[in-house]
This record gives structure tokens, sequence and C-alpha cells, in this order.
């Protein structure tokens, strides 16, 4: 099955969308999700196995957990390729079929851009890999504390300035990896375009949808907390549902022409 890349000769255009079209792109995305249940729950299982490698790998050490468990928002939409390839078979073969091994595979579909991006990827991920580290260095002399604990105690005096700084400096990483990766990774699936094209109007689309894609960040956090409150099994169903939704997001914001 072989699926092209829409011409580079096309201009994408970037559009003004609600807030209020979060829900259809959801909408969207668990339509997809009913129409290929066995493939989309594929990448949310392997989201699910992951979650409990990490508890069981780095049980004893919590700033490693709490630090990866952050690594996984970041890296999500560049993990979700093959959710987003599944919503674009569905919509080119109008629902028909899906083909499982060409999702897994559609990185292929643009290695230099997808290279390029994972690259830069990796630099803000150790980035924030060494920073978390830090704030754990900082606060906490002698040991972290445990993952319970903090849990538990999450409001108390001794914890709380930790916590407010930590998710203060992940925040900022957030919303970089977020601008630049929302719309830009599935267009470089969709299209034959440079990385830093595809980041640049990315972040002119949240620029320009920026209460709608605050809304969108919101939801998929949102969601992605349930999935960690139900111990990951959540994230079965869940992940494929933000990954399908957002081809749809890409989809209502940029269109194309000649």
């Amino acid at each position: 099955m072989d699926i092209t890349h829409l011409p580079s000769r096309d201009h994408p255009v970037v559009h003004h969308v609600s807030p209020a079209d979060t829900f259809n792109w959801l909408k969207l995305g668990w339509r997809d999700l009913k129409k290929a249940p066995a493939d989309a729950v594929f990448y949310g299982a392997v989201f699910v196995i992951m979650g409990y490698l990490l508890v069981f790998y780095f049980k004893d050490a919590p700033e490693v957990v709490i630090t990866l468990a952050a690594l996984f928002l970041l890296a999500g939409p560049f993990l979700a390729i093959g959710l987003y390839d599944i919503a674009r078979q569905l919509e080119i073969f109008k629902g028909t079929r899906v083909n499982l091994v060409h999702s897994m595979l559609a990185w292929r579909a643009n290695i230099p851009s997808f290279t390029l991006y994972a690259a830069l990827l990796a630099v803000l991920v150790f980035g924030w890999f060494r920073v978390s580290l830090l704030m754990f260095a900082l606060f906490y002399d002698t040991s972290a504390p445990t993952l319970a604990l903090l849990v538990s105690e999450a409001w108390s005096p001794e914890h709380l300035a930790f916590l407010i700084a930590y998710f203060g400096a992940g925040l900022i990483f957030a919303v970089v990896v977020f601008s630049v990766s929302v719309i830009a990774i599935p267009m470089m699936l969709d299209k034959e375009i440079d990385t830093i094209s595809a980041m640049a109007i990315s972040v002119q689309a949240v620029h320009k949808n920026l209460m709608t894609m605050v809304c969108w960040a919101a939801i998929i956090v949102l969601l992605t907390a349930i999935g960690f409150a139900t111990y990951f099994v959540g994230l079965m169903v869940l992940i494929p549902l933000i990954g399908l939704s957002t081809w749809h997001a890409y989809r209502s914001i940029i269109t194309y022409e000649r």
C-alpha cells in the first residue's frame, strides 16, 4: 500500500479555529478508534507496557520516575506518528482498511525531516532530564522523598516549593515542545516538508489559535493524567484517542493551496 505525500508546491494555509472545535477533534478521533480498534489499541498497549516498565525498573528512584513521566509527555507527539498514519489511512481509504505495519514504518515517508526533528527533540529531552534532576538535588540535599510521599503531601509547605519550581520549569519545556510539534509532526508525515519549516508553521498555528491550542493542550494533559491515575490501563484507549484526534486538529487548522 503506497500513500504518497502532497506535492511540495502546495502552500500551507493556517486557519483560525475555536476552542469548541477541540470537542469535534475528539469526536472524530473516537470515530477513527471505533473503525480501527485493534490497530489503535496496539499503540495504546505499547504505552501501557512502557509505563509498567518505568515503574518496575525505577521504583526506588522517584526522581527518575517523575522525570521520565514528564519526558513521556514531551516525546508523546513524536511517538504517536503511527497513530497519525492510522488516521491518515482511514481518511484516504474512507475507513475501509488499515495497515498496521505501514503505520509502524510511517516515519520512513520523510526520513530527513523526522531524523532532524528526533535529534532536536533529543536535545530538549536531555535538557529537561538534567534540569529535572537538578531540581531534586537543589531541594533535597540527602535523598529524594518517595513518590507516594510526594503525592500524599503535595500541598505541604515542605514539598510545595519544590513542586512549583519543578512543574514551572517543566511547563516551559512543555510549551516549547508542544508549539513546535503539534502541527509539525502530522505535517511532516503528510507532506514533503523540512523540519524547520514544519516547526515554524506549527508555532504560527499555535500563535494564531492560542486559546484553542491551550484548551487542546489541557485536554491532552487531563486525559494523560487520567491514564496515569488508572495505573496506566486507561492509556490503552486514551493515547490512541489523543493521537487520532490530533490528526484531525492538524486537518482542521492546515489546508493547502497551489
